[in-house]
């Protein structure tokens, strides 16, 4: 009876733990898609003002090539960002609606786990077990380390979905390399020099990039890194911005693609550092899991 009333409690306190994720989860992604939508609105209007300015440039002043230029890199900028946004806030507002879906299975989970710590009280309180407490403590600490082992898992799977994401787009660009004149966007307003396919393929990989990164910041909030470990979150929730800020002035100025490369080095090499963290802290759950698991069979094989 103890044996089954220790892994009730295990499962319920593993559902209320699950419950809660999901809430952070659900809360978190709800003030991104809030953000996401403000910036929407805020760069739909940006991009608005900045077409019909290049088009009145290109209308009327087509003798001032230079002025030109400029407002077609402002709205090259104002168009990539704008596309990504919107990419952003679709991913969002799925996420949204299946942790909502889930939320649903957990409803009463706070009562049972109540419930049960009862049980586990008073079954505590009727004798004095030395061997009972100490089995009562490790497997808690067996729960909490598969918990730590579980949301390590999802992160590394994350980080990992992450790098090979990088990797098309560093192949992507690595092909593109080299081509002195290619349409970031393709056709109209834009269309100044020969489309290269490369180009769309590494803009297409961004996006995924982008969306990737998001799963894994997320990810990385519910597990324990090094204190010494310096998450650059920053440079991630940043990174289409500086990707396709690196391809226009790399159009523009240069018809190369350095700077997007270096970007794609820098957060690529930052992703594998986070990995080995996680693969190092994996590790070590597992090896107390292992350990706290062995002494839960001792105290039961000597009680028999």
């Amino acid at each position: 009876m103890f044996e089954e009333l220790n892994k009730n409690i295990a499962n319920a306190k593993e559902k209320l733990t699950r419950k809660e994720e999901l809430k952070n989860l659900l809360q978190r992604t709800k003030e991104n898609l809030n953000t996401q939508m403000t910036k929407e609105k805020e760069l739909h209007k940006i991009l608005q003002n900045e077409e019909k300015d290049a088009e009145r440039l290109e209308s009327f002043l087509k003798d001032i090539e230079q002025q030109l230029e400029k407002k077609r890199q402002e709205y090259l900028r104002a168009k990539l960002r704008y596309d990504e946004c919107c990419s952003l806030i679709d991913t969002l507002e799925k996420e949204t609606i299946s942790y909502n879906e889930e939320l649903n299975d957990y409803v009463n989970i706070e009562l049972e786990y109540k419930e049960l710590m009862k049980k586990k009280k008073r079954l505590i309180l009727q004798g004095d077990d030395l061997d009972a407490k100490e089995l009562i403590k490790l497997t808690e600490k067996v729960q909490d380390l598969k918990s730590n082992i579980k949301e390590t898992k999802e992160a590394l799977n994350a980080g990992e979905k992450v790098r090979e994401a990088l990797e098309r787009v560093l192949s992507s660009l690595k092909s593109a390399k080299g081509w002195e004149q290619w349409d970031i966007l393709g056709g109209g307003f834009v269309a100044t020099a020969a489309k290269h396919s490369k180009i769309d393929d590494a803009k297409s990989h961004v996006h995924e990039v982008q969306r990737l990164l998001g799963i894994f910041i997320r990810e990385l909030s519910d597990v324990k890194l090094s204190s010494d470990m310096d998450i650059n979150i920053g440079s991630f929730e940043k990174f289409a911005d500086y990707f396709f800020d690196g391809l226009i002035f790399d159009w523009v100025v240069q018809s190369k693609i350095n700077d997007s490369l270096d970007n794609i080095y820098d957060t690529s090499n930052n992703v594998k550092r986070l990995l080995s963290t996680l693969e190092r802290n994996l590790d070590g759950f597992e090896g107390e899991l292992r350990t706290a698991e062995d002494e839960i069979k001792r105290i039961v094989e000597e009680k028999c």
